[in-house]
């Protein structure tokens, strides 16, 4: 039972969703669906359909924030419609005809669907290599996934020190500023502020 200082300190949703346990699950407000696609060798590949009706996609919301894989090379896939990416402060937009586009890792990036938006957005992505511990993978998925739901449906904004926790056991830095600031700090400050405060402290 969480206490009423750790309540006031980062805010969380009163009730949980269920986490589906079916091959796919929707994101926040209904703007995408994930489908977790596996390969014969094991390797994780998530298709991403990002709904052109939806509000958030129109918006240009439906992506993730900027963020750095530590020890994984991120790779996506377009397959209909067009991908905005930032990858180091350098905008740019990825379409099927483009290939695959990859994500060194230590590189500061988020992706989006590019406005106006005309069709639904679907690519595929998935990192490499696939068998790094606590990496990008369906678990931590579907827990930032629902918890980020969860939080738009009760409208509480996502407890930092929570998306902090979920970054710290994904090997995936969220504290992120747009402007470069060394690894080494950005660690730093996403340990004390997930796994210490997050996990130690707020439970």
């Amino acid at each position: 039972m969480a206490r009423s200082w750790q309540l006031w300190l980062s805010r969380r949703p009163l009730r949980r969703t269920k986490t589906p346990s079916g091959p796919q699950m929707l994101s926040p407000n209904d703007a995408a669906l994930y489908e977790f696609l596996y390969e014969k060798n094991g390797r994780l590949t998530v298709k991403e359909t990002h709904y052109a009706d939806n509000q958030t996609v129109r918006d240009g919301l439906s992506g993730p924030p900027l963020h750095i894989h530590l020890r994984q090379t991120e790779y996506f896939r377009v397959l209909q419609g067009e991908l905005g990416v930032v990858r180091n402060e350098k905008k740019g937009v990825l379409r099927k005809e483009d290939g695959i586009l990859v994500i060194p890792p230590g590189t500061r990036h988020r992706f989006w669907p590019h406005t106006p938006i005309k069709q639904d957005l679907i690519f595929h992505v998935w990192a490499e290599p696939p068998d790094v511990d606590h990496g990008f993978d369906e678990n931590y998925l579907r827990n930032a996934l629902g918890y980020v739901r969860d939080c738009a449906q009760q409208n509480i904004a996502p407890s930092i020190f929570q998306m902090a926790l979920f970054g710290w056991s994904s090997d995936t830095i969220f504290i992120c500023p747009p402007f470069w600031v060394p690894i080494w700090i950005l660690v730093f400050a996403q340990y004390v502020a997930g796994h210490i405060i997050g996990g130690f402290l707020l439970g």
